[in-house]
């Protein structure tokens, strides 16, 4: 459905967040006549303008096989849908590609439980690097619905896509990427399953002549592009043109998203030489295994984007036996924390700092798996970065011609962060604050 195709019509925005005002802008400027009306369960919400209707609060799903049409936001769990009695339902995803499919531009749409960010942001980097007329959309970027006038030919969107936007979509970007697949989000798809099916959506409508990048260490990635009937074309870290060490970025999974990145760039005809001097110029995304210096002879890590057991125990392989001390735990969506015990036993960690619901789990999980490793219980991220600081155990400080590195404490949470923060990145700040502030206390 193309947007021009509501003008008249009654829309329902369901759901006011970022994306929710996104198509409220979209559909003021281009669709005329197109009646509005907010449905969220926030009784808070407000439209930029007062010309709208508001359906909020206990009776924000009520009546809504009364709108032409629904655009879903997707943030609404697929339950929700059970209360729509209609057929015109539509997410901004679809819209945005409903709505650019003759406009000549490209969309390289990049999903994966874990890398997608980066190496969205880096194949984006590389594009601009080279000149082309680049803009990072979606999950990471702005909103896809805010770019719409930017879509001609020659432009090429880099689309960071979740599971929740790629659940209902019945098109594929021509380019698509999958990193990695691993159990993330079940409390809102409902099973492992779903979730999956979800993510195929990347690659399912695909045409012949479209490309499909994927991961082939990971089954779940090579199971997804399967789904394509265009190019399906695997990449691993040895296909990284440069060595980690020339780059920016910390760990050695990080070689994985550049050559996912690479390859892409190669795709589009980006020389070589230019692909590889944007990759050594990269700056790493924050709250991603982001140092942020040394404190108080310790070195804090923020990997708040860390929300499944797999990222932290990535996490602790990136940065290696440095790791003295961990902050782990938020939103309880039933994870098996075996395999990050597992990482555990086998770790040079002293102290883990536990903050949020999932932390009775990863403190069985440890027990279970024999870890013996002391582990504390805070309730705000300041008291966990003041235990990590109290508990940690420095090396000797005997005269010593080659001192040891110092150690790191690092925040890897292995959890969603929506039980304390608003988000990973508001995680992530209030980590940075907390050892700002105890750090300037302490000296």
């Amino acid at each position: 459905m193309h947007i021009r195709e509501l003008a008249g019509k009654t829309v329902c925005i369901l759901g006011f967040g970022r994306e929710g005002r996104a198509t409220l802008e979209a559909l003021e400027k281009l669709t005329p006549g197109c009646e509005v009306t907010i449905a969220d369960q926030d009784e808070e919400v407000s439209p930029p303008a007062a010309k709208h209707w508001l359906q909020l609060g206990t009776g924000w799903l009520k009546n809504l096989e009364k709108f032409d049409v629904i655009i879903k936001s997707p943030g609404i769990p697929p339950s929700v849908l059970r209360a729509i009695h209609q057929s015109t339902v539509i997410t901004p995803t679809q819209l945005f590609f409903d709505s650019i499919a003759d406009s000549g531009a490209i969309v390289i749409g990049v999903t994966g439980s874990k890398g997608k960010s980066t190496t969205a942001s880096l194949i984006h980097h590389i594009l601009q690097s080279a000149g082309q007329r680049s803009y990072l959309i979606g999950n990471i970027g702005s909103p896809a619905l805010s770019y719409m006038s930017e879509a001609t030919k020659g432009t090429i969107f880099v689309m960071e896509m979740s599971s929740y936007q790629l659940m209902d979509l019945t098109s594929s970007p021509s380019i698509a990427v999958v990193t990695s697949f691993f159990p993330e989000h079940l409390d809102y798809h409902g099973s492992l399953e779903a979730y999956l099916e979800a993510k195929k959506s990347i690659a399912r409508f695909q045409r012949k002549e479209d490309t499909v990048f994927f991961g082939a260490d990971s089954p779940g990635a090579v199971e997804i592009a399967r789904e394509s009937r265009g190019r399906r074309i695997p990449f691993t870290a040895a296909d990284a043109p440069v060595a980690l060490s020339e780059t920016q970025l910390i760990g050695t999974h990080n070689l994985s998203n550049i050559a996912a990145a690479f390859l892409v760039s190669q795709e589009l005809n980006v020389p070589k030489e230019k692909s590889v001097a944007a990759i050594r110029s990269f700056v790493p995304l924050p709250h991603r295994l982001q140092s942020l210096g040394i404190f108080g002879s310790i070195e804090w890590v923020d990997d708040a984007i860390s929300t499944t057991p797999q990222s932290a125990i990535a996490g602790l392989d990136a940065l290696g036996d440095r790791v003295k001390a961990m902050i782990l735990g938020g939103q309880d969506r039933g994870y098996d924390f075996a395999p990050l015990a597992e990482r555990l036993l086998g770790s040079k960690v002293q102290t883990v700092i536990l903050l949020g619901q999932s932390s009775k789990r990863i403190v069985q999980a440890l027990n279970d798996a024999g870890v013996k490793i002391r582990s504390f219980e805070a309730k705000t991220m300041e008291e966990a970065v003041a235990l990590a600081l109290k508990h940690i155990h420095f090396p000797s400080t005997s005269p010593n011609p080659n001192p040891s590195p110092s150690p790191i404490v690092l925040l890897s949470p292995a959890s969603p962060s929506y039980d304390l923060f608003k988000n990973f990145e508001q995680r992530g700040d209030m980590f940075k604050n907390a050892v700002r502030k105890l750090t300037e206390k302490n000296n």
